[in-house]
């Protein structure tokens, strides 16, 4: 059975604002309509139109019977999918510079779905941050490559004083130990017992989500596969975030559980045998 495929030419359609506007027409409005009714209530003029729906109709976007034209299953698929790009519009620049490795056609088609706004900067980031910081937090998700000196100047920023309930945390090798070596350590385990810090090793995650409460953050690597600390997709409301939690989870899955004990915090060296072994048993 050969794959579903889509016309190369199908979203070249939408550049014609009068195309777009005939297949509004259609979503509107249900049933069959001869053509001189279409050209009437659009007051397109007939020459136009014809060239128009002559192009619709043979890519599949509208039916033609009995003189009649009409909307089909295809036309309504396609549609969609055309106002899920647009909704995306002003994300663009930033999609156009940076890569989306999520290995999972689920998540990349609910992507398009997603409401986000991009944050320029890490001094708008911080404020914004500050500004959700201002009560307890129940849990807080961390996975991918992170930046510790950045997730320091967050907390630190936004003066937590309090205590986590959850911790996760999600890391490769490589930044389990730079996590291990960084100076301050201690700082990022101490806002939670810990019997609830939940640590997985990955293979590899080559961008970095947070997660806290009802707001989250995804950056992104660029073009050069480097990830961009200094931009980044922030996610608010229960639909936005709902996606990036079962990318978390996602990535959950394809991880290993660390078993964290006060001997593992205490000792670093041991702490790294510790991760040195899981690797060799993978």
């Amino acid at each position: 059975m050969n794959a579903f495929q889509i016309d190369n030419n199908l979203f070249g359609l939408f550049k014609s604002k009068k195309r777009i506007k005939v297949l509004n027409f259609f979503m509107n409005n249900s049933g069959s309509f001869h053509f001189n009714e279409i050209a009437k209530q659009l007051k397109i003029i007939p020459s136009t139109l014809e060239y128009h729906i002559k192009q619709l109709a043979d890519l599949g976007l509208i039916t033609h019977i009995n003189n009649q034209y009409k909307s089909n299953a295809y036309t309504k698929l396609i549609w969609s999918a055309f106002h899920n790009l647009t909704k995306l519009e002003p994300l663009i620049p930033f999609l156009k510079t940076h890569n989306l490795p999520i290995n999972n056609a689920k998540l990349l088609n609910d992507f398009s779905f997603l409401e986000l706004k991009v944050i320029p900067d890490m001094i708008t980031l911080l404020s914004l941050m500050k500004n959700k910081f201002k009560r307890n937090l129940s849990r807080i998700q961390l996975a991918g490559i992170f930046n510790l000196e950045l997730e320091e100047k967050m907390m630190r920023f936004s003066e937590l004083d309090f205590k986590i309930e959850k911790i996760e945390i999600i890391t490769n090798y490589e930044n389990f130990i730079n996590f291990l070596d960084y100076k301050n350590f201690e700082y990022f385990l101490s806002f939670s017992n810990l019997e609830n810090i939940k640590l997985f090793l990955i293979d590899e995650c080559n961008f970095y989500i947070g997660i806290v409460d009802a707001i989250g953050v995804l950056f992104l690597p660029d073009v050069n596969n480097v990830i961009d600390f200094q931009q980044c997709l922030v996610f608010e409301g229960p639909n936005n975030i709902q996606w990036l939690r079962e990318t978390f989870l996602w990535l959950k899955n394809q991880s290993k559980k660390i078993t964290l004990t006060e001997n593992l915090i205490k000792d670093k060296f041991l702490f790294k045998t510790y991760l040195n072994e899981i690797v060799k048993s993978k």
